[in-house]
């Protein structure tokens, strides 16, 4: 099955805070943005215009979500949005929600790995 991947309008980033601390309050105001919490950090990723000027991160990330109707425990499709990146050489990031993955390629590497996916066989869309 061929997969669709649909491009996200805005420039990601991603950062690091270290807990104890609240909830960072400015990320209500993102559309989307993904957070991971564990003792010893919030790993956070989110759109560069919603991140305060005053918080460190490491930006320039584009965002491409896996479109489709896709059942929560089908096999594989990490692996199969991976592979294609991975065996090009590129680096990745990829997030998982209950309905959709994600993958965060750099902005610098975003052509190219259109590129890559169409070769495998993907739909790019953005």
């Amino acid at each position: 099955m061929s997969l669709t991947l649909k491009l996200l309008e805005p420039e990601f980033a991603v950062l690091k805070l270290t807990p104890p601390q609240p909830f960072p309050a400015w990320l209500r105001d993102c559309d989307t943005f993904f957070l991971a919490q564990t003792s010893d950090e919030y790993s956070i990723f989110a759109p560069e215009s919603c991140i305060p000027a005053a918080v460190e991160r490491t930006g320039g990330y584009r965002c491409l979500r896996v479109d489709g109707e896709l059942a929560f425990d089908e096999v594989g499709v990490v692996a199969r949005v991976s592979r294609p990146l991975a065996e090009a050489g590129m680096s990745l990031f990829m997030v998982s929600t209950h309905d959709r993955d994600y993958v965060l390629v750099h902005e610098d590497d975003m052509e190219n790995a259109k590129k890559v996916y169409e070769t495998a066989g993907f739909t790019v869309n953005g």
